[in-house]
């Protein structure tokens, strides 16, 4: 998550009760209210592997790390994860029943694309 306080940026944590610890490059910096955010955010990536949506966790040595909580697809995705031959190129993960994770290199992934969602930072639109 992110936040901007008196205009400037951090990464942010929540703080029970509706405080948040503003952080710069990993390290505590402050602790404030919600309501004296600026804004309040968290921006996730996303892309497309094999036709379907999954986020995309970070991108490192030309290969992206892609994840997806298995719902609607939960069916391909088990096919898809218990069949890696099919791909030998990916390294395929299964966290648990439901969470699926892989290596994929980046070629395989299109329509990459950031979401952001605005959190409220006034109190009681919580």
């Amino acid at each position: 998550m992110s936040g901007v306080y008196r205009g400037s940026v951090f990464s942010v944590s929540e703080r029970p009760p509706d405080r948040v610890m503003l952080r710069r490059e990993g390290v505590p910096d402050q602790e404030v209210a919600i309501a004296d955010l600026d804004e309040w955010y968290t921006v996730r990536t996303y892309g497309t592997f094999l036709d379907h949506r999954f986020e995309v966790y970070n991108e490192e040595d030309g290969e992206f790390f892609i994840g997806v909580v298995g719902k609607g697809d939960g069916h391909w995705l088990a096919d898809t994860w218990a069949k890696p031959e099919e791909h030998p190129e990916v390294h395929f993960q299964q966290m648990d029943r439901f969470t699926y994770e892989a290596l994929v290199p980046k070629h395989m992934v299109t329509d990459i694309h950031e979401v952001r969602t605005d959190h409220p930072t006034t109190e009681g639109t919580r």
